[in-house]
């Protein structure tokens, strides 16, 4: 259940942009529509069914359905598939790398975080259907990002000499990572009904995109999520247009220039700086960055070139070997869906915010863009020992001396700190000071030694007494560290590192449940949730 709700800016591990946003900062106003609240998507839905293309309804449905192969759909899913014709449906979206076996646990909270707005919207706008999708980025390149994941504090790792598009990587060499896996949760509670999905996820399917969404179907089907893999030929060819735009005046590029600028003044940093050319060539499993050399367009191998007509032959001809970067997908994404928001994490919120001008020049709508949930999930006798010691659990965002210190004035029956001792030595010192200048002078400088050397003394006693202490009280100490280092694995927060399954093999679907119905999609806190 949830039992706390923190301040972003408490838990000392989000940025500054993420905490004033959630804030709704005035300095975001220029850079937005509107703010995620719940009143807010109204005009929101004004916006998009003024400038949608309703035409490409039918292509996504085609997409989507084959996108699922013989996968199960549930009722849901498919009332959702077919309410995708209507113009008053439209969709919630959230996308993410096609990490092994989904990734940092944040992922899941994503797509919850999906699900529930979809939910809310409907209570709030009735005469209007809203569809959770997943995106799946199945054209990144940087497989390091993706093939691994942590559990039982160990990482496991998919290595393949595979290159190009990840989603199109085949899985023959994933067989013995999976069984390495499932070996280390054999005694678990739901280990037959995690070995099920994962087997038919990554032994029954072709590629990674296929196994991507065979994961997140079993986990998520049967609340109508759907995925999308937008690496298809029916999606890009209508999107050629600005996809030649792109190419031959540099749109992200020259549009998003005021934005980032904007975003600088106020303090921020920058999370995705854009390209003359936001696109990359696929073609023979290779990925390439498109550059552009004077008339010549040409990929960054040089194996390619063309001119400015040829290109846009090519686009025309061959549009699924275009592949937009990470700041240009946002516009493909919002051309081709009825979509009013965009879930996304810290990150993914920062560099959204470089790109409404980019959006406003090409016609396109500029969803609401919405944090994820962020959540920390604590065991039941971790929080009993919290409160069986009066233990705040926002201590444990703190850094690991911060809590040392104050548990050890907590604990310590003895004045550990110095502080009011040696600032009344100053001040006799000074009152000296003050003394000899009346009298001798040369004292002044035997006084400040004296001085130094005092505070000096007073300085090891106070570490050697709090030394002496610490060992006193070292067991809880200790204890609550290690609990902190649960939280914290290498400075980064348990939602960046572990892996759903972490808590899935003793729970099964009660865990996915116990999610979904803790966490509110409007929420602008850090939730955290004890299991």
């Amino acid at each position: 259940m949830l039992i706390q709700e923190i301040e972003y800016r408490n838990t000392n591990s989000f940025s500054k942009l993420l905490v004033n946003y959630t804030g709704n900062g005035e300095e975001f106003r220029k850079l937005i529509n509107n703010f995620p609240e719940i009143n807010s998507f109204e005009n929101q839905i004004n916006l998009k069914s003024k400038n949608y293309n309703n035409k490409f309804r039918k292509v996504l449905i085609d997409v989507i359905s084959n996108n699922y192969n013989d996968e199960y759909l549930s009722n849901i899913q498919k009332d959702n598939i077919s309410k995708l014709r209507l113009k008053n449906t439209f969709t919630v979206t959230t996308g993410h790398q096609l990490n092994l076996l989904t990734g940092p646990i944040y992922f899941i909270y994503k797509i919850i975080t999906v699900i529930n707005l979809c939910e809310k919207l409907k209570k709030k706008y009735p005469k209007y259907n809203f569809i959770p999708i997943y995106w799946l980025a199945s054209e990144d390149h940087d497989f390091e990002e993706i093939n691994h994941f942590f559990t039982n504090d160990k990482k496991f790792k998919w290595n393949t000499n595979q290159s190009g598009a990840v989603g199109e990587f085949d899985l023959k060499s994933i067989k013995n990572v999976i069984e390495d896996y499932t070996k280390q949760i054999k005694n678990s509670t739901f280990y037959d009904d995690l070995v099920k999905i994962i087997d038919k996820a990554y032994l029954s399917s072709s590629n990674l995109s296929e196994a991507t969404i065979s994961i997140v179907n079993n986990l998520f089907g049967f609340y109508g999520l759907l995925s999308i893999d937008a690496n298809n030929r029916k999606l890009k060819s209508i999107f050629c247009e600005i996809l030649k735009k792109e190419l031959e005046y540099n749109i992200v590029d020259d549009h998003s220039k005021l934005s980032i600028t904007n975003l600088k003044k106020s303090g921020y940093k920058i999370q995705a700086n854009p390209r003359k050319i936001n696109l990359f060539y696929l073609k023979d499993k290779k990925r390439e960055r498109i550059l552009n050399d004077g008339n010549i367009f040409l990929t960054k191998s040089g194996e390619m070139s063309w001119s400015l007509n040829q290109i846009k032959k090519e686009v025309d001809n061959y549009p699924e070997r275009f592949s937009p970067n990470v700041l240009f997908r946002p516009l493909f994404q919002e051309f081709i869906l009825p979509n009013i928001c965009y879930i996304g994490g810290p990150s993914e919120v920062a560099y959204w915010l470089e790109l409404k001008s980019v959006f406003d020049s090409q016609g396109i709508t500029y969803p609401i863009i919405l944090n994820r949930n962020s959540v920390l999930i604590i065991e039941k006798k971790i929080t009993k020992f919290l409160t069986k010691n009066k233990i705040d659990i926002e201590l444990l965002f703190e850094s690991e001396k911060f809590i040392k210190d104050t548990l050890l004035k907590k604990y310590s029956n003895l004045k550990l700190d110095f502080t009011e001792l040696k600032g009344r030595l100053k001040k006799q010192f000074l009152d000296l000071k003050k003394l000899s200048e009346k009298t001798d002078k040369s004292f002044i400088g035997a006084l400040s030694a004296q001085e130094k050397k005092q505070i000096n003394g007073l300085n090891k006693l106070e570490k050697r007494l709090k030394k002496a202490e610490s060992k006193i009280h070292s067991d809880k100490i200790d204890k609550i560290i290690k609990i902190r280092n649960k939280i914290y694995f290498d400075g980064k927060p348990q939602e960046r590192i572990i892996n759903f399954t972490e808590f899935y093999k003793l729970h099964g679907p009660n865990f996915i449940k116990l999610l979904k119905d803790n966490l509110d999609p409007l929420n602008k806190k850090f939730s955290i949730i004890e299991l």
